[in-house]
């Protein structure tokens, strides 16, 4: 077996003792930079996801709190275990006075976009249409508020 030195009894240095607080004061830095990052804006709103079949759906604005008139809806729908459903037609709408706009699917990974006018007021409720197969189809309402438009 061989011979541990005994750390008990060990004196340390100046500079080990300097070192090991300058590490301390590295890694509180760290984890408050990290931690200041978690917070997210104030003024964002989130919209709860919805399920339809095996699918989750949520969707994305862009500005975070939309604005009356056009904003970007971004439309993410995940399967089992979180993978992405690229096989849909997905349509979007604010009022039913308003037509259908085709989402633009970003790749294969389950991400439709398109900018969505939202209206005047100072709520509106999007639709989102999701067709699968082009016989099986389902809307889901997603309703939000909208901040004022400059």
């Amino acid at each position: 077996m061989r011979n541990l030195p005994d750390l008990k009894n060990r004196k340390s240095t100046k500079t080990e003792a300097k070192g090991g607080t300058m590490k301390k004061w590295v890694v509180l830095a760290v984890l408050a930079m990290s931690l200041a990052g978690c917070g997210g804006n104030p003024g964002e709103i989130h919209i709860p996801a919805q399920h339809w079949k095996t699918m989750d759906v949520r969707i994305e604005t862009h500005p975070n709190p939309p604005i009356a008139g056009m904003s970007e809806i971004v439309v993410i729908v995940t399967g089992p275990r979180g993978r992405p459903v690229s096989d849909l037609k997905v349509q979007m709408r604010a009022s039913d006075a308003m037509p259908w706009v085709q989402g633009i699917q970003d790749g294969l990974i389950g991400v439709y976009r398109r900018a969505v006018d939202l209206g005047a007021g100072a709520e509106a409720t999007l639709q989102v249409q999701l067709v699968e197969a082009s016989t099986d189809q389902t809307t889901l309402l997603f309703p939000m508020k909208l901040a004022v438009g400059e």
